[in-house]
């Protein structure tokens, strides 16, 4: 491998590694807003709660 196909690889695997961080915020946002949202017997609230968190 030379050294440009080794410095592509590690720039490659540094993008994937930042997107994977923000699709693991990402999910932990929303798995909090599931919870919330089935925490509450109020859906306006729940509702109101979801629209001010995005």
């Amino acid at each position: 491998m030379s050294r440009i196909q080794a410095d592509a690889a590690v720039n490659e695997a540094e993008l994937l590694r930042r997107e994977n961080d923000s699709l693991k915020r990402r999910l932990a946002n929303l798995s909090a807003a599931s919870i919330g949202i089935s925490e509450t017997q109020d859906t306006e609230a729940a509702l109101r709660e979801v629209i001010d968190s995005a």
